[in-house]
């Protein structure tokens, strides 16, 4: 089985009161997002982790991340360190991002940052595996946030995915969405009327837009 959870921040003493998390101490916290974590996950299954795993010391967060069940699959986030920092750490995989199928739904994206709904159907996907925003909603539009604030600080499965993606009933998406970002001749031009939640995701991609324009012009 898959699952799927972001945003753990072990060893971040802050993120419980930024967050109101309900742990007293970040021991208590890392020691109940490990047990969640173990009681749901077996060695058998696979865990995509989309971003922000730690803030704390790489080596004490790699005794964190080896003690945690299943084969482990990072897509990082803003606060995730360095490829071989992270595979170190205990990681099997390492992703800036990822596609992923699931069976009646279609082709989605795995992706720290949520992006607008428009932008998300502009590159093919039917939906979009997100964290980075620690608040409701859960879905909005194409975009479904696996938080860890959000799953009760415990890996959901790909039943459970797929059932929202089948719900007829959520956050519709924004009918005033626009999105636009382009390079020629050296100019970027851009235009957009997005949610703020999507900010962040759609500089991702106008930074992929422009490494891309770049790569062209060495070749």
């Amino acid at each position: 089985m898959d699952f799927f959870i972001s945003d753990t921040h072990f060893g971040h003493k802050n993120i419980i009161r930024f967050c109101e998390r309900p742990y007293r101490t970040v021991s208590e916290m890392n020691e109940g997002m490990i047990s969640n974590w173990n009681k749901t996950v077996t060695d058998a299954d696979r865990v995509f982790v989309v971003g922000d795993v730690f803030i704390m010391d790489p080596v004490e967060a790699s005794h964190i991340i080896k003690r945690l069940n299943g084969y482990k699959i990072l897509i990082a986030g803003n606060h995730d360190r360095s490829q071989k920092t992270m595979l170190d750490c205990g990681f099997d995989e390492y992703h800036r991002k990822y596609e992923y199928e699931i069976d009646g739904i279609g082709t989605g994206l795995l992706l720290h940052y949520p992006m607008p709904d428009i932008l998300i159907e502009s590159m093919g996907y039917k939906f979009l595996v997100h964290g980075h925003i620690h608040d409701k909603p859960h879905r909005y539009g194409l975009k479904i946030n696996v938080a860890a604030d959000l799953l009760n600080f415990t890996p959901m499965s790909k039943n459970s995915l797929r059932s929202i993606l089948s719900m007829k009933t959520f956050n519709s998406k924004s009918s005033t969405e626009t999105f636009e970002a382009s390079v020629k001749d050296g100019i970027l031009k851009t235009r957009m009327e997005i949610r703020m939640e999507d900010f962040s995701g759609a500089v991702d991609h106008i930074y992929s837009v422009m490494r891309n324009h770049w790569s062209e012009k060495k070749k």
